[in-house]
């Protein structure tokens, strides 16, 4: 039988998602970054790549566009029309990758969409040749820390009063070089994709945190 494809697709982020993204961002970070942050970020792509994450719906056509039509189409929807529920953004540092932000929209949390995000960026990370994935997180979260220690981040440093609220971050690092990564990112999909297509009858809210 041939196997159904996911109802959300993950595709690069475009200008004409930063207010979505924006007012994601808001929702989720006590000290959100502003609209410009991510407007200056995809104006670097040979350094940074970011992606969102769209919400079930019609067939998604910025799919199958290119050049000046997909970048028309980002620009002149309106949020209140956007399919935007999430998105996760790095930056590549000679052979690392620093992920910079990663978030769920609150009603779409709980689903296993910031673990498709987090596994999208570490997929891409290894295409790139990265050997080493790095993020921040808050020593609080632990639902986040339980979700990176998935994908074999460790704990390496601890960056004292790092959020603007003065609650400290842990540095998190992931080798992700060689064939045994990957064959444990495969696995993680199948994982993943086999809870988006079946989930589960009632999934609750999960605390809070930005996955």
């Amino acid at each position: 039988m041939k196997k159904q494809p996911l109802p959300y697709v993950i595709r690069p982020m475009e200008p004409g998602d930063v207010p979505t993204v924006g007012a994601i961002e808001r929702l989720s970070f006590p000290s959100p970054w502003p609209t410009s942050s991510f407007l200056y970020e995809l104006g670097n792509r040979a350094r940074s790549s970011y992606h969102v994450l769209l919400k079930p719906g019609r067939i998604d056509a910025v799919r199958f566009e290119r050049g000046w039509r997909r970048w028309l189409r980002g620009v002149i929807d309106r949020p209140e029309e956007s399919r935007v529920i999430g998105y996760v953004g790095f930056r590549r540092q000679s052979t690392s990758v620093h992920i910079s932000t990663l978030a769920v929209h609150p009603k779409w949390r709980g689903k296993g969409l910031g673990e498709l995000l987090l596994l999208t960026a570490m997929e891409k990370a290894l295409e790139g040749g990265s050997r080493v994935v790095s993020l921040e997180v808050r020593a609080s979260n632990q639902v986040a820390q339980s979700l990176y220690r998935k994908y074999g981040f460790r704990f390496t440093n601890v960056h004292r009063g790092y959020y603007r609220d003065g609650e400290d971050a842990w540095l998190m690092e992931a080798q992700v070089n060689g064939d045994t990564y990957r064959t444990r990112l495969a696995r993680l999909r199948q994982m993943v994709e086999a809870r988006l297509r079946c989930p589960p009858a009632d999934v609750g809210q999960n605390g809070g945190d930005t996955l």
